[in-house]
Order: C-alpha cells, then sequence, then structure tokens
C-alpha cells in the first residue's frame, strides 16, 4: 500500500469509530458541539475574552 492510501485508510477508521462513538455517547458529543459553536460565535462577534476586566473593553476615560 502506498502512504495516500495508508493515511486513506486511517482516516477512514477514525471517521467510523468517532461516528459510534458518538452514537453511544450523544450527551457529551452535543455538549462538545455547543462548545465549539459558542467559541465559533465568539471569535466571529468578537466577544471580549472571559479573562479580561469590563473595563478594558472600553477606549473612554473619564475627564
Amino acid at each position: 500500500m502506498s502512504f495516500p492510501q495508508v493515511l486513506s485508510t486511517v482516516f477512514e477508521v477514525l471517521l467510523v469509530s468517532f461516528t459510534l462513538w458518538a452514537v453511544f455517547h450523544e450527551d457529551l458529543f452535543i455538549r462538545f458541539e455547543e462548545k465549539i459553536a459558542c467559541n465559533l460565535r465568539r471569535r466571529k462577534f468578537k466577544v471580549v475574552d472571559k479573562n479580561s476586566s469590563p473595563n478594558s473593553a472600553y477606549n473612554f476615560q473619564h475627564q
């Protein structure tokens, strides 16, 4: 077998394994999907990082 065939076979085995795992652990998979979706939305809308202070999001200075 050539390297591309081996790589394709390994990828297919991983894909089938993950699919079977997702069927039997649906609650964990849904939680993972929601976490990924939340992170993507946060990046898309540029929500403030949870580690930064609320005042650092504004460039307003009191005079």
